[in-house]
């Protein structure tokens, strides 16, 4: 995955950053080795990528890519040695997407923990109060986390109670 932010940064697309020597060696890891650039276009060896500049209401300008779909978008994916697309082309959803209710539930309060600084590990202590961070929105985040871990631990119990049924045939 590239982002139009990365080659904007690094020169190839509207003006470079002060350190853009970082931000080409991070765009040459991912196979953005451009032989020209200029006027909205990256020629790379197999393809070439456009971008387009629209002002930006607080004062200049965002810089989007332009698929060959016709989206305007912010980051671009070359899937299993495809050309550079947009997720859409390919097909491509967010993990949550393919995640069911139950894993869902199991994300959030592990992202709770997380933000927190905390390990992702259910089992360990909850994260005590960064320093900085409200009372009030502590206990919220406690709260939502509470409550994600109490759905998830009762959707695990009705799927352990599903499966039991189904390995006694329905008797009980």
């Amino acid at each position: 995955m590239i982002e139009i932010g990365t080659l904007r940064r690094a020169g190839y697309v509207g003006k470079p950053e002060s350190n853009w020597w970082k931000w080409r060696n991070k765009a040459y890891r991912v196979g953005i080795q451009p032989a020209h650039w200029g006027h909205g276009s990256i020629e790379l060896r197999n393809q070439t990528l456009h971008a387009i500049q629209v002002p930006w209401r607080f004062g200049g300008q965002r810089f989007y890519f332009l698929c060959e779909c016709g989206r305007t978008v912010e980051k671009l994916h070359a899937y299993r040695g495809q050309p550079w697309r947009c997720r859409h082309c390919y097909g491509l959803t967010y993990a949550t997407r393919q995640a069911t209710l139950r894993d869902r539930c199991q994300i959030k309060a592990q992202k709770i923990r997380e933000r927190l600084g905390g390990d992702l590990g259910t089992l360990d202590d909850f994260p005590s109060k960064p320093k900085g961070m409200h009372w009030k929105r502590y206990a919220r985040l406690c709260r939502q986390y509470n409550a994600a871990g109490e759905r998830f631990l009762m959707m695990c119990a009705a799927n352990v109670l599903r499966i039991s049924e189904r390995l006694s045939g329905g008797r009980r």
